[in-house]
């Protein structure tokens, strides 16, 4: 019975208010708090267009996973709701540590219908449908799914059904992937793996975006607020070396651009 009720695939989006001092502090250190939000809500913006007909395509719901609580407000602006069937599931991620949060959402599927439930970082503005639906067939076959990045930690986590597998473990260490896969194969449960990528977490990581930005049409807003920062132009063309010292602090000017 459980099985037939808990049916549904869910995708959910983690998402945190676009607040200075809250989202992309480490970004904002070397780029100005202002920019590096501006650039986060081009993130925002960029993942809810490309996913907006997601539900329709893989046949699945889609979800903001968002904190802290009162967020919304300042998130719904960026989020599209153009060729959407239904509404998406708004979920505020509550109290505890982002360990704790990520349980909560995995060990309340059942309860709201879900039976296979897929979590994705916002880090990530690149991040293609077709690594979603990979992650999906591989619930088809595995009890857990993980997408890695490069320095140990990973933009994607999913599961089929709820299993204890995040208890205690800290995040944003270089070992967290490895030990959420360790975890779950002494618990005998099966893991697989979607397409390794990065996320943007520090300023050296602004090289890859770069790149692809200017190659790919699925991210206009992460384009334009790259542009207005001026890493894509100027002394901080693609040909031009990108170091830390490269990524200063913008102006105020430019900053209230990416904010209008």
């Amino acid at each position: 019975m459980g099985d037939t009720v808990a049916s549904r695939d869910a995708l959910y989006i983690a998402a945190k208010a676009p607040r200075p001092g809250l989202a992309k502090t480490r970004l904002g250190r070397h780029l100005g708090q202002q920019a590096a939000i501006g650039l986060y809500r081009a993130f925002l913006r960029d993942l809810s267009v490309r996913f907006a007909s997601l539900p329709q395509d893989l046949g699945c719901t889609l979800g903001w996973y968002f904190t802290p609580p009162d967020a919304w407000p300042e998130l719904s602006p960026l989020v599209t709701t153009a060729n959407r069937a239904q509404p998406p599931t708004i979920l505020a991620q509550g109290d505890g540590d982002w360990t704790t949060r990520q349980e909560a959402l995995f060990a309340g599927a059942a309860a709201r219908g879900e039976g296979r439930t897929v979590l994705i970082a916002s880090d990530s503005p690149h991040l293609a449908t077709s690594t979603i639906a990979s992650a999906f067939r591989q619930l088809a076959d595995h009890d857990l799914v993980l997408g890695p990045v490069t320095d140990g930690g990973y933009y994607l986590i999913g599961m089929r059904g709820w299993h204890d597998v995040l208890r205690g473990i800290p995040m944003s260490t270089q070992t967290v992937r490895s030990e959420i896969a360790a975890r779950a194969a002494q618990r005998g449960l099966s893991v697989g793996w979607t397409a390794p990528t990065f996320d943007i977490d520090e300023v050296v990581d602004l090289a890859q975006l770069c790149q692809l930005a200017v190659t790919r049409n699925d991210l206009p807003a992460t384009r334009a607020a790259l542009h207005e920062l001026g890493l894509l132009t100027g002394k901080h063309a693609l040909d031009a070396p990108f170091t830390t010292e490269s990524f200063t602090t913008v102006s105020p000017t430019a900053a209230a651009e990416l904010n209008d």
